[in-house]
């Protein structure tokens, strides 16, 4: 995992487009709906 990171951070990889939503953490069932569905490849969960 740190090299993937750093990867990301050099710029050598885009990460960025592979999400496809953002989620609030009390939304997170929605995100697993989403998912189940087909709707969602990568989200991200903000917590805080």
């Amino acid at each position: 995992m740190p090299k993937i990171v750093d990867a990301y951070m050099e710029g050598r990889i885009e990460i960025d487009p592979l999400v496809t939503h953002t989620l609030r953490l009390e939304d997170i069932n929605h995100g697993f709906e989403l998912m189940h569905r087909g709707e969602s490849i990568r989200s991200v969960v903000l917590y805080g």
